[in-house]
């Protein structure tokens, strides 16, 4: 075998069939729970106070979790260590992390963290 020699994918045949099996094509097993991410609505700015009572009360809503909920800093920086999973205290940019919504549905879930009150 050389180097240089063309090598078919191993699942090449079932991709150009139609008969590969991808993440989506697997049932959801019973009790999968989902997450959603509250989200800011500001780019920069201290976070001075957080209503998350609707959320918690929302149809489906298991649990809701903030960076105090965390045993431990959660990052998700690939190196550097400098980006936490949720906002602790400031938000940095529009979007970023605030808090976690845990459901028994996707559409539960972010239904949920549509309804998180965060002063900024």
């Amino acid at each position: 075998m050389s180097v240089s020699a063309p090598l078919p994918h191993d699942s090449a045949r079932l991709h150009v069939t139609g008969a590969a099996r991808y993440i989506d094509d697997i049932p959801t097993p019973p009790g999968t729970l989902h997450l959603a991410f509250g989200l800011s609505s500001e780019a920069c700015g201290a976070i001075t106070g957080a209503d998350l009572s609707a959320v918690r009360a929302a149809p489906g809503v298991v649990a809701v979790l903030t960076a105090a909920d965390l045993d431990r800093p959660a990052d998700c920086a690939p190196a550097a260590n400098d980006e936490p999973l949720l906002a602790t205290g400031e938000v940095q940019f529009h979007g970023q992390p605030i808090f976690l919504v845990v459901a028994t549905s996707h559409r539960a879930a972010r239904a949920a963290a549509r309804l998180g009150k965060v002063e900024i």
